[in-house]
């Protein structure tokens, strides 16, 4: 930093009015309509959204109100943003929400899989391209720029390891567009 220069933090993160934030809502809204869409393609079940939620934290906190205590296993499918704007989208979920979803889309009985062998990470990997892309898409449109996701990398391990890992342990406040997905289970499962 040079002197005389301010430090660099995402103020206009934390500076959204009610009317920004109310915009961001239906464009979540909108581009977690479209993933949903293409998940239940994919794994052939209805699946239902909740109303987005925006907000403003740091990261670990974020990852902390979605996914609980510090040594829970979660899944998380990350993915840069590249193109007119930077940044990352980050699909995190509890290690037991994930083998729930591989058992419908690897059409293996519930709970009979595990969530880290090659084809696991490769159908998450998949899933969070799919979601990741999706709501990118949907924010392209309505921003009118060009957003690209890079290759879409999976880290299975500890909440906090995994807060560690994506993001290095920056504590700046991050813009999260929150929304979860409810997976039906398949006709004729029990």
């Amino acid at each position: 930093m040079r002197e005389g220069q301010a430090p660099r933090h995402n103020a206009g993160v934390n500076e959204l009015n009610s009317i920004q934030t109310d915009v961001l809502r239906e464009v979540t809204n909108v581009g977690a309509g479209h993933a949903a869409t293409a998940l239940a393609q994919l794994a052939g079940v209805k699946i239902l959204i909740d109303v987005p939620q925006i907000w403003s934290a740091p990261f670990e906190a974020i990852v902390e109100r979605s996914v609980g205590a510090p040594e829970e296993e979660v899944a998380a499918v990350s993915m840069r943003v590249l193109g007119d704007l930077a940044g990352q989208i980050m699909f995190v979920m509890r290690k037991d929400s994930a083998s729930a979803l591989l058992d419908i889309l690897l059409k293996r009985a519930p709970g009979t899989g595990s969530i880290s062998g090659a084809m696991e990470r490769s159908g998450l990997q998949e899933t969070g391209n799919i979601l990741g892309s999706s709501f990118l898409n949907a924010l392209a449109r309505w921003m009118g720029k060009i957003l690209l996701p890079s290759v879409p990398t999976v880290v299975i391990d500890r909440r906090d390891a995994v807060v560690k890992q994506v993001w290095h342990g920056d504590k700046s406040a991050v813009l999260a567009a929150e929304t979860a997905f409810t997976l039906a289970q398949p006709e004729g499962a029990g």
